[in-house]
């Protein structure tokens, strides 16, 4: 029996609040492999959308149809999963562990339908072709990986998808203000690793205006991590590694619920306030390339 998730969202209200306008060793690889770049619309992976009109999140949730068809209409995947292998979460290597997964299409769709999670090495059912946020778990008790949630466009004609898994290592063990960092459970974490020309893009800030209260953003900064509560004077904004960490996002549904929420960042020397489209879940790392026109 397929069933639905229309999510639980908040609203994350970006227009009418104050803003908060607004650093990577040896250049990450592009990457270059079939689905880990998904393409949601206008400027790149889950950035540079319309987003709503005031860049807000919305909170509401559906009940699951009980008479919805597994079948109609769905596609096998196959997929692979690399493992991030640097503190900037973008150099990853083969990942060989078993894994658990499960996907929630355009419109809902749990996939596999039993919302068992599938095993089966480099393939899940029932997913429906378009848009998908694919969840990667460790599927044993070593725990290497974090539970990992990303966007991945599905072509119906070649139904593939190229997964990276957040090393637990690298989430548990961040160094951010001079302190060892891990997210807090019952918290969402969202990892943004912006991108222009084919390359880590510098000078980018993420508005948390309208985020709750206690979340901050860290950013890459010479070889380490620095949030945007300890930058006075200037715009916090990313180094040479164009990374930046929303942390602690407090208020999220558990997986396969999804929390909507509408961010908005900023270039410096730039007035444009391009939307990014995310989903979040508790306990969980979103991970998200955003391509810069």
């Amino acid at each position: 029996m397929l069933r639905r998730i229309g999510g639980a969202a908040f609203c994350l209200v970006a227009g009418g609040c104050a803003s908060n306008d607004v650093a990577r060793p040896p250049t990450a690889p592009d990457c270059i492999d079939t689905g880990c770049n998904p393409r949601p619309g206008g400027g790149g992976p889950g950035g540079g959308g319309t987003g709503s009109p005031d860049g807000a999140v919305d909170i509401d949730a559906t009940v699951p149809p009980l008479d919805a068809d597994p079948d109609a209409g769905t596609v096998t995947v196959f997929y692979t999963v690399k493992q991030t292998v640097d503190s900037w979460f973008y150099a990853s290597a083969n990942y060989a562990g078993a894994v658990a997964l499960r996907a929630v299409g355009p419109s809902g769709q749990l996939a596999p339908a039993n919302d068992a999670g599938s095993t089966t090495p480099q393939m899940l059912s029932d997913v429906a072709p378009g848009l998908n946020w694919f969840l990667v778990e460790d599927a044993t008790n070593t725990r290497r990986i974090t539970g990992t949630l990303q966007l991945v466009d599905i072509d119906a004609r070649a139904p593939t998808a190229n997964l990276r898994a957040i090393s637990t290592d690298g989430i548990s063990n961040l160094v951010i203000d001079q302190v060892v960092w891990a997210p807090p459970a019952g918290t969402a974490t969202l990892i943004l690793n912006f991108f222009r020309g084919g390359r880590p893009a510098v000078g980018v800030t993420v508005k948390r205006d309208a985020l709750p209260a206690g979340t901050t953003v860290a950013y890459d900064s010479s070889g380490i991590y620095v949030s945007d509560a300890m930058v006075i004077g200037v715009n916090p904004a990313t180094d040479v590694q164009g990374t930046a960490i929303v942390r602690e996002i407090a208020g999220t549904q558990s997986f396969p619920a999804l929390t909507s929420a509408t961010l908005r960042y900023q270039l410096s020397n730039s007035t444009a306030s391009p939307a990014i489209e995310a989903k979040l879940a508790r306990d969980v790392v979103t991970w998200m390339q955003i391509d810069i026109p």
